[in-house]
């Protein structure tokens, strides 16, 4: 499909229209080119290298031969009359934009990389288009801002170029962080995970006494769907004796550290999408959140399976971030709690992600483990 009007951009579509992933301009090449090198920061080996020959391939004029290619137009004339017209009134610069496509999920949003002329990458866009992905925006750029008034001798944010609001969207541009390599093991982001929880400073509290404990039966309580949600309630409930004797260690977490959010530059870790980052929550759920959904993307692990290992493997998972072996379980199972919480707040089933279908795989591993928790440990 192609635009019929003489301002129309075209964009090449890889890898394929049916299952498109990344729209790149088709001219000039070597911005093409540029947005094929720098795709995927956290890819592997492999996939950088064949990211490197798709650009070689646009930069040579090779992919003139693919055939799905799409025209955007702008919808109306005016400096801030589209997006890309806006961010380049906002950065004050000349700069063109591939455009990223995500899977089905309930957050996901308009991801756009900003790059010169010259091909060099400017930065990310990210623009909210409901009143959920308007809200995680907003998040993200508060979060980069406080990141950016600490000091995190093992940890770096991107920085956030602007904050703004188009058309009633909301917009942010952030920079785009240098490729490194990918993270070896959790061993390798467990120091800047433990220097992130510390950032606004620890409180330790007996969990069921705790903010954090009486905020998620709050939203819990608040869920429409009574029926995804009495269970989470019910396993809260048989946590409560557990978490009436256990002082657990409150922090902060990013709230979605996984390998693709992430890559490691010498001595540091390099990690965006902070559009979940929170205070208040038990120490532990970034290294929780790390090990399960890297298991279920990367390794294939089955998601109820992964959910059980995160909690029969807690005392493993969660001893680089300081928390007691005894209170590991208890912590886990939390996680799964919170995330849950935050699968139905945002309607992920609806949406489409598989995940969000919680009666699969995280409610049943959760009722084995609280009550396995709640009987002493003796399941």
């Amino acid at each position: 499909m192609t635009g019929d009007r003489a301002d129309a951009v075209e964009f090449l579509v890889f890898p394929n229209e049916r299952n498109a992933v990344l729209l790149v301009p088709r001219r000039p090449r070597r911005v093409g080119a540029g947005a094929l090198r720098n795709y995927k920061a956290s890819a592997d080996r492999r996939d950088r290298l064949r990211f490197l020959a798709l650009a070689l391939a646009v930069r040579t004029g090779l992919a003139e031969v693919l055939p799905d290619r799409i025209g955007i137009e702008p919808g109306a004339s005016g400096p801030a009359a589209d997006i890309g017209g806006y961010v380049r009134t906002a950065l004050r610069a000349d700069v063109l934009f591939s455009l990223y496509i995500g899977p089905a999920r309930a957050n996901r949003k308009p991801v756009l990389q900003a790059l010169a002329p010259d091909g060099k990458v400017t930065g990310f866009v990210k623009v909210g288009i409901k009143s959920l992905t308007c809200e995680l925006v907003r998040a993200e750029a508060r979060a980069l801002a406080f990141l950016d008034s600490v000091t995190l001798p093992h940890l770096e944010a991107p920085r956030l170029l602007h904050h703004g609001s188009w058309q009633g969207h909301e917009v942010l541009v952030q920079q785009a962080l240098p490729a490194g390599r990918p993270a070896r093991s959790a061993a390798d982001v467990s120091g800047a995970m433990a220097e992130l929880a510390g950032v606004r400073g620890l409180r330790h509290l007996p969990a069921a006494q705790s903010p954090y404990w009486q905020d998620l039966q709050a939203r819990l309580l608040a869920v429409p769907r009574r029926e995804l949600a009495n269970p989470l309630l019910q396993a809260l409930d048989r946590l409560q004796p557990v978490a009436a004797g256990a002082t657990l260690a409150f922090g902060t977490w990013h709230g979605d550290w996984t390998p693709w959010n992430m890559t490691m530059l010498r001595d540091r870790v390099l990690v965006w999408d902070w559009e979940r980052f929170s205070t208040g929550v038990p120490v532990g759920f970034d290294a929780a959140h790390y090990s399960m959904q890297a298991a279920i993307v990367r390794g294939g692990v089955d998601a109820e399976a992964a959910a059980d290992a995160v909690v029969t493997n807690a005392a493993g998972i969660l001893a680089p971030l300081g928390v007691d072996p005894a209170a590991a379980g208890l912590v886990a199972s939390l996680y799964l709690i919170e995330i849950a919480a935050r699968y139905l707040h945002d309607g992920q089933a609806e949406a489409g992600n598989r995940l969000g279908q919680l009666g699969t795989w995280l409610l049943p591993a959760l009722g084995r483990h609280t009550q396995r928790l709640a009987d002493g440990g003796r399941r």
